[in-house]
């Protein structure tokens, strides 16, 4: 595990528990930096940039048990509770943003984007999806993507306004989010890590899922991870992380949540369906997805492909999704393609499906589709 004083990686600066971060040898970013500033950032993934996914890696991986995490109160997002949480709802019909995996939602299913989180709570640990609406969402400080549709500032991509916290620390505070939520007449009980890109730092997840486990909190709460999957083999090379046979049988339970940012034939395809291969081969309950505007119909034939080869439940697991957004921090750098109806990507993955495996897309929900 990278220390905290590699040359040219990483500088803390104390000063009222806030962070500097030195992301490249001889530059310093603060937390006015502009987007344009903070660079190291293409428009597209970029996993196959060694340089940058090493200098991630050790810009969250800063301590045994100390990773960094932006703090959210410097942040645009919505939602903030804390520099820890902000909180979310995933099911919001003003913003077409639906479980249309479900029967009274499957006349949108190539309209609206797929948001089945509380579905998968509500299957996990008892209840209606609609109880369930409601997410705390924590974000790691560094990614090894630059995605044109990331709603994240740039500058939170590469450990800028950061800050330091243990597995427990964050446990600590979402308990403090639920008793809240409770008091208020609110049930929260979906904790997600996202990012940047939560895995980089795998011993960060596995300690939060411990933490749950040992606080009894995985039966009325469920772990959600987002992620790009393409840093998680080096990731778990560079902790040496050790799982007990115990843990390895019991990883269904952390829910990862997978965009895959490049199609196949991409330089950033070989990287991420490793760590595809590798998420399946720990235990993880992995639902992929891709944001689709810009895939050709033969870059989803092959994704089909691809998917089976890895496991035959991934291509009926596979949520393809507009991406039709309008996040401010987005204006500068959308420039995705918005296609017509007729056109939407999820119609052309039906139609592979169909063909396939003669199913329709979101048949049934993506939970209920065992992974063997």
């Amino acid at each position: 595990m990278a220390t905290p004083h590699d040359a040219g990686d990483l500088t803390l600066v104390g000063r009222s528990g806030e962070h500097s971060f030195i992301d490249q040898p001889g530059r310093r970013t603060s937390p006015s930096s502009s987007s344009a500033e903070v660079g190291m950032a293409e428009a597209a993934p970029v996993a196959a940039d060694p340089p940058l996914l090493a200098r991630s890696y050790r810009i969250v991986n800063v301590g045994a048990d100390a990773f960094a995490f932006t703090d959210l109160t410097r942040t645009a997002l919505g939602g903030v509770q804390n520099r820890q949480f902000r909180l979310f709802t995933p099911v919001k019909r003003e913003r077409m943003r639906l479980p249309t995996s479900l029967p009274e939602f499957a006349g949108l299913r190539h309209v609206a984007n797929l948001s089945d989180s509380p579905v998968t709570v509500a299957a996990e640990i008892g209840g209606h999806w609609s109880e369930h609406n409601l997410a705390a969402i924590t974000h790691v400080a560094a990614c090894n993507f630059r995605c044109a549709y990331c709603y994240v500032d740039f500058r939170h991509l590469s450990g800028q306004d950061a800050f330091l916290a243990a597995a427990a620390d964050v446990v600590d505070e979402f308990v403090k989010l639920r008793q809240a939520a409770g008091n208020a007449g609110r049930r929260l009980s979906l904790l997600r890590i996202s990012g940047g890109e939560p895995f980089l730092a795998p011993a960060l997840v596995l300690g939060i899922y411990r933490q749950m486990l040992r606080r009894d909190l995985l039966d009325v709460a469920v772990l959600k991870v987002e992620s790009n999957l393409s840093t998680l083999p080096y990731a778990l090379e560079q902790s040496r992380l050790t799982l007990t046979p115990d843990e390895r049988g019991s990883l269904r339970r952390v829910k990862v949540h997978t965009t895959l940012h490049a199609p196949p034939g991409t330089t950033s395809w070989p990287a991420i369906r490793r760590g595809l291969e590798t998420a399946m081969e720990l235990g993880f309950d992995v639902f992929p997805a891709v944001g689709a505007n810009d895939w050709t119909t033969e870059q989803l034939e092959q994704l089909f492909g691809e998917l089976q080869a890895v496991n035959t439940a991934l291509p009926l697991r596979l949520a393809v999704r507009p991406f039709h957004l309008d996040y401010p921090v987005l204006a500068d750098r959308r420039g995705l393609p918005t296609p017509r109806e007729s056109e939407a990507p999820s119609m052309i993955w039906e139609r592979i499906l169909l063909e396939r495996l003669g199913v329709r897309y979101l048949e049934r929900p993506r939970h209920l589709v065992p992974v063997e």
